[in-house]
């Protein structure tokens, strides 16, 4: 088996073990894991013309995707992804990765600052990453979050995405935009 299938197989396995028991918020409670496989689906239909090889190995990217919260959740260390995944992996999960320190506006402005200035790979996996959450509350919302809550939502992703992840894969665009529209749907606008 190739070292690059090898990689990605083993950041499947690496982020099943430490999500393990975490859910997604809606209300049916999904296993947070499937969060992490519809991204890598996302970024890996996006093609390589969205990243190419030379600026960052396939490998690598859906590597990032499977891992992209392990540490922002608390799961590993970014010593560990780095020791375990090499340092294009650790890289683009600490782009990826909030300090969850901070109090949720703190870190929803910090990420509408920050994606303008991050990799493209970083952006992409952004777009991946709002594409299915968005997706996600569309779909199977929390079912404690009013109509408002989920409007205010919806809305930081799309500037989230507009500050930064436009114009790098068009077809996962189309895609976020019918999430948002979902989603916005289900909140009644």
């Amino acid at each position: 088996m190739s070292d690059e299938i090898l990689k990605i197989v083993r950041a499947v396995a690496f982020a099943a073990e430490r999500h393990g028991l975490q859910k997604r918020k809606g209300e049916r409670g999904l296993p947070y894991f499937t969060h992490l496989a519809e991204v890598a689906a996302l970024v890996a239909a996006a093609g390589p013309e969205a990243i190419p090889a030379a600026e960052l190995p396939a490998a690598d990217l859906l590597a990032a995707a499977y891992l992209h919260d392990v540490v922002e959740d608390g799961h590993a260390t970014a010593g560990e992804v780095e020791t375990l995944f090499g340092r294009n992996v650790a890289a683009l999960v600490g782009e990826l990765t909030d300090d969850a320190t901070l109090p949720d506006e703190v870190r929803r402005e910090r990420q509408v600052d920050h994606i303008a200035g991050a990799s493209r790979a970083a952006r992409l996996l952004k777009l991946a990453d709002k594409t299915s959450n968005i997706h996600g509350i569309a779909e199977d919302p929390p079912a404690d979050w009013p109509p408002a809550k989920l409007r205010a939502y919806v809305e930081w992703g799309v500037r989230v995405v507009d500050a930064g992840c436009r114009g790098i894969a068009p077809e996962l665009e189309h895609r976020f935009d019918a999430a948002v529209r979902e989603a916005l749907a289900r909140a009644g606008d």
